[in-house]
């Protein structure tokens, strides 16, 4: 027992003798000063970036005063060129991964802004919706000739497509042909020479469906696309699109429909991002929770965009109904109670509010009455479903607003109708109500196994 006291003793003071003596120069000062270079080469990385991005902006902002516009956007064409041989210098010649990786995502950032500039050459030339106007000075690119129209565009490609699979090599090698052609395709809607807000808010809406496809697609066939550099590659294949509608915006009248396909495609995206494999809980929820105000303004955009062909009664209860589709979408993927439980809130406040204020400033119309007596039925049997609160509360308020409301121009519309008519609609309801009697339970049972299904299929994603 003393023995063994005594080794353990012995041992301790050889290992107390056996450290190094305290000196100026020490290992943890060594690896303290590491971690400071570290920290300002990522500095001085971030400084280089950010002032190449500027550079580039002032480039598109202001141009140059020396010579033809050719000559301007072979000046940019450069400037591609010369981040993708930085990238090979850092890469090959110095050994550095970091760095060159940065010059190469630098450059396949200002791919999509040459092809804005050559946009801006073609819709020079070929205007397909006649808004050619005039632009402000640094806005203003033209060329004239079909001829050397041709031929800045041939050798553009020649060169932005070497750099953009070359780019997409450095940050994801399995994939990079795949993404390099939904790059190419998603940059092509720069080209179209269209300026109307309608159209572009088109073409961003599609350009957003389909490069959420595309990246369904990618992330299913590659998994190395989860990594930081996998995942900057994924979000360029967004950058074009932004542009499409900014342009459109910044340089033409902003119309109500455009906002309304501006919302969609923005919804569109942060969906796919909150559903992006590995992604933490509270960044998801966080992008749930942008997406409500999102979805608000497309619907009532898109209500605003509909007042000069729909009666006003109709536009309050579109824009909520809209609203609706895209908060229980939310409610039903987001891993958030206070997201969810947010949604279902401001959901059955909308619907409620827009149908009451339609039947009480048209309170003579039966249509709208029964309009809101619907919308109210439909609240309550969601809320007994789901086991949501309020909008079973919300729903019998719609109910009994419908009714005191309507029940007047409702009773005044049975009285002045046919017999024939009143017995088809009696016909309906009978015929209607033995169908839910019949298909109601399997219908449900379905709708849950399909909601289900989808859950556990993004679950699965999620996972993986």
């Amino acid at each position: 027992m003393n023995t063994a006291t005594a080794h353990r003793a012995d041992g301790e003071v050889f290992a107390a003798r056996s450290e190094p003596p305290s000196r100026g120069f020490s290992l943890d000062s060594v690896v303290d000063s590491l971690k400071s270079f570290a920290s300002l080469s990522e500095a001085l990385r971030i400084l280089g970036a950010g002032v190449l991005i500027a550079s580039m902006s002032v480039f598109l902002l202001q141009g140059w005063d020396d010579g033809n516009d050719i000559k301007r956007y072979l000046l940019l064409l450069a400037q591609t060129g010369l981040l993708a041989a930085g990238g090979l210098g850092l890469a090959y010649g110095l050994r550095e991964t970091k760095g060159a990786r940065m010059f190469f995502g630098l450059a396949l950032i200002s791919i999509p802004a040459n092809f804005t500039i050559l946009g801006a050459l073609v819709y020079s030339v070929f205007q397909l919706d006649g808004l050619l106007s005039t632009y402000p000075g640094f806005a203003t690119w033209q060329l004239g000739d079909i001829g050397k129209l041709g031929m800045t565009m041939a050798g553009a490609l020649l060169v932005l497509l070497p750099v953009t699979l070359f780019c997409f090599a450095i940050m994801a090698r399995h994939s990079a042909k795949l993404l390099t052609l939904h790059f190419a395709v998603l940059n092509l809607l720069l080209l179209i020479p269209v300026r109307s807000s309608v159209i572009a808010g088109a073409m961003g809406l599609a350009g957003t469906l389909y490069a959420v496809w595309a990246l369904r697609g990618l992330l299913a066939r590659d998994k190395a696309l989860k990594t930081p550099e996998g995942r900057f590659a994924l979000t360029a294949l967004f950058l074009p699109i932004g542009i499409v509608l900014f342009r459109s915006m910044y340089f033409y009248d902003v119309s109500s429909l455009l906002l309304a396909m501006l919302a969609a495609a923005v919804f569109i995206a942060l969906r796919q991002a909150s559903l992006f494999p590995e992604r933490s809980k509270l960044i998801g929820g966080l992008l749930d929770a942008v997406s409500l105000p999102v979805a608000a303004t497309g619907a009532i955009s898109l209500a605003a965009a509909t007042a000069g062909f729909m009666p006003d009664k109709f536009l309050g209860p579109l824009g909520a109904l809209v609203y609706a589709a895209f908060a229980v979408d939310v409610m039903r993927r987001t891993s958030s109670g206070i997201v969810s439980g947010f949604a279902s809130i401001t959901t059955s406040l909308a619907v409620m509010f827009a149908f009451a204020f339609s039947v009480m400033a048209f309170a003579e119309s039966a249509l709208a009455a029964l309009l809101t007596v619907t919308a109210g039925t439909g609240l309550l049997l969601a809320g007994l479903w789901f086991k949501e609160r309020s909008a079973a509360i919300a729903g019998i308020l719609t109910i009994a607003i419908g009714v005191w409301y309507g029940f007047a121009p409702v009773l005044e519309m049975f009285l002045t109708s046919s017999w024939i008519s009143l017995a088809v609609f009696g016909a309906s309801a009978i015929a209607l109500g033995s169908l839910v009697e019949r298909h109601g339970a399997a219908v449900r049972l379905r709708v849950v196994r399909w909601t289900q299904a989808r859950r556990d299929q993004e679950q699965v994603v999620l996972d993986d």
